[in-house]
């Protein structure tokens, strides 16, 4: 073999090696990557934003119910109805959630169940009236702490993967509002904590009903 065809098969074994080299770095970094948690490109930032789309439109069903009041029928104060439905929540179908990081993506596909649990929990209220087990307080409170946990969800989301985040309105501030709510509600529980502390049993086990900032509206008849 002469010299020069010698050098030019060193030359091309060279070149083959350092493609095969670069190819199999690329795939370990990207195996690497994909076990560590690193958003995956295009694909990741497409189900990330549909995520954040409709977490949004779940805040803002969480909104509507948590400020949401029943009316009641004059003469059957029993027999009420409310002007929020109970918020749904539908990921999107047949995403590949190992695309986001995984404790977004678990995160994500935990929220559906935690809503299926305030659900169920609303449901087991035995409502009685007039006072109804405190049913539309825990409703409310409920979804006000879930809606928080959605924005803050979405914040990670924007943020992971360079997204723009939700645009409202100046007098919309639905972080402010479920805050309020909550403190709201617990301020609520407290007095009523409170109260029933100082009721003396042998005289009375019945807990006083203290009334609220925004008042039930008398349904027309």
């Amino acid at each position: 073999m002469s010299p020069f065809v010698l050098a030019a098969l060193m030359l091309v074994t060279g070149f083959t090696f350092a493609v095969l080299s670069v190819g199999a770095s690329i795939w370990i970094v990207r195996q690497l990557s994909s076990r560590r948690g690193v958003p995956n490109g295009e694909a990741a930032r497409d189900l990330a934003m549909q995520s954040v789309l409709v977490i949004d439109d779940f805040v803002g069903a969480c909104y509507q119910a948590a400020h949401d009041f029943p009316e009641y029928e004059v003469d059957e104060p029993e027999n009420f109805f409310l002007h929020a439905d109970d918020p749904v929540l539908l990921l999107p179908k047949d995403a590949d959630w190992t695309l986001l990081l995984r404790e977004l993506s678990d995160e994500i596909r935990w929220l559906p169940n935690r809503l299926r649990n305030v659900h169920d929990a609303l449901e087991s209220i035995e409502i009685e009236p007039p006072e109804f087990n405190d049913l539309f307080e825990h409703r409310q409170e409920d979804f006000a702490r879930l809606g928080l946990r959605a924005m803050d969800l979405i914040d990670r989301i924007c943020a992971a993967y360079q997204l723009p985040p939700p645009s409202r309105p100046r007098y919309y501030d639905p972080r402010k509002d479920f805050n309020a709510k909550i403190r709201e509600m617990d301020d609520f529980w407290r007095r009523r904590a409170e109260s029933a502390r100082q009721v003396p049993e042998e005289l009375s086990n019945v807990t006083p009903i203290f009334g609220r900032a925004a008042q039930p509206e008398p349904m027309l008849t």
